[in-house]
């Protein structure tokens, strides 16, 4: 009898441990559930708001060495790179006829025989392409890369 009480002990006791394994495995799975079901709910959230908007980056070069990125900027579908611009920076500009030309970004323009400049990045020939067009009359697509470079001019 002492024999059959033991028996049924140890496999009581690997029952418990058992369900205990169980439950610990339930536990972790259901925790990585939650969290792959949040990471999907929020990217189908982050695709519908594609639907509106896009992201554009921008850097602004102050023509001193310092260089400033603004990674994936979210802007609204059909924003130019003047909406992208004065949406990471503070900007002065003057309208003309031809459109709007940039004379400062974060303070930082009006010296004398120096412009801001803009450029869109061409990955097929990885280089900085120019535009003669004005910053309000460039419309942006998604995952554009432009830049702003304040420069001396030669001309």
């Amino acid at each position: 009898m002492a024999g059959e009480r033991s028996g049924w002990m140890w496999v009581s006791l690997a029952l418990l441990c058992g369900l205990i394994l169980a439950s610990y495995g339930s536990m972790h799975y259901y925790n990585e559930y939650s969290k792959y079901q949040q990471l999907y709910e929020d990217t189908l959230g982050e695709l519908k708001q594609f639907k509106t908007h896009m992201l554009a980056s921008i850097l602004i070069d102050y023509g001193n060495g310092t260089k400033e990125w603004h990674n994936d900027t979210v802007v609204p579908l059909e924003a130019t790179l003047f909406n992208l611009t004065t949406e990471v920076a503070n900007v002065n500009y003057t309208v003309y006829p031809f459109g709007v030309f940039v004379t400062a970004i974060n303070e930082e323009g009006g010296d004398p025989g120096y412009f801001w400049l803009w450029y869109k990045w061409n990955s097929t020939s990885a280089q900085w392409d120019t535009y003669m067009v004005g910053a309000d009359a460039f419309i942006l697509h998604h995952g554009d890369v432009v830049s702003w470079v304040y420069t001396e001019t030669s001309w």
